[in-house]
């Protein structure tokens, strides 16, 4: 009698991925903090929380004055704006992604940016991203058995503007014997 074992990995949806060194000499996801916003089975989303741009939003859009900044949020869809905001009693809620923490994805609707820059939200509770990160079904979860990311197991403020060295706190945390990365480049060529 032959038994199949399948591994079914749980979601991570509202967990935060911590690239391994293994992803040092990847342009976009090199020291890269994910907070992934869906998985599912037809695969994942999630925006990193730990690169900021050199553009605010009224770069991006139109009729706005507003200086929030803009963090890349990965290689997929680079020509929108998505943000994430914990303010679910806001009229801009597009998805609750995580109940605990009132974590929710905001739409790219006009009004809910009329309403954003009107100051009904503080910058400490909402995030923008150009782009978001994005795995094909079951990508993710081969990316984690092949070690190009550690699951980070507690909780950390996604909104926190401060996020220079996020990466290389975690990586310690995670495992201690990761220091040897604390102070490996963002650009390992550079070493």
């Amino acid at each position: 009698m032959f038994w199949t074992v399948f591994f079914i990995m749980q979601s991570l949806k509202g967990k935060i991925l911590v690239a391994t060194p293994d992803l040092l000499s990847d342009h976009i996801f090199s020291q890269a903090v994910i907070y992934i916003i869906e998985h599912i089975d037809a695969g994942a989303m999630g925006f990193i929380i730990n690169k900021p741009l050199n553009l605010n939003l009224r770069d991006n859009v139109k009729n706005t004055t507003t200086k929030y900044l803009v963090w890349d949020g990965g290689p997929v869809h680079k020509e929108n704006i998505f943000f994430l905001h914990n303010r679910p009693d806001l009229p801009i809620v597009n998805d609750i992604i995580d109940r605990d923490l009132n974590i929710c994805l905001g739409s790219n609707r006009p009004e809910d940016f009329k309403l954003i820059f009107s100051n009904i939200i503080n910058p400490e509770n909402i995030k923008f991203f150009l782009g978001y990160s994005g795995w094909d079904s079951e990508q993710l979860d081969r990316e984690i058995k092949e070690k190009a990311w550690f699951v980070y197991p507690n909780l950390i403020n996604i909104f926190d503007a401060n996020t220079k060295n996020l990466w290389k706190k975690l990586i310690v945390e995670i495992n201690p014997k990761n220091i040897i990365w604390k102070n490996a480049p963002q650009d390992p060529s550079l070493n």
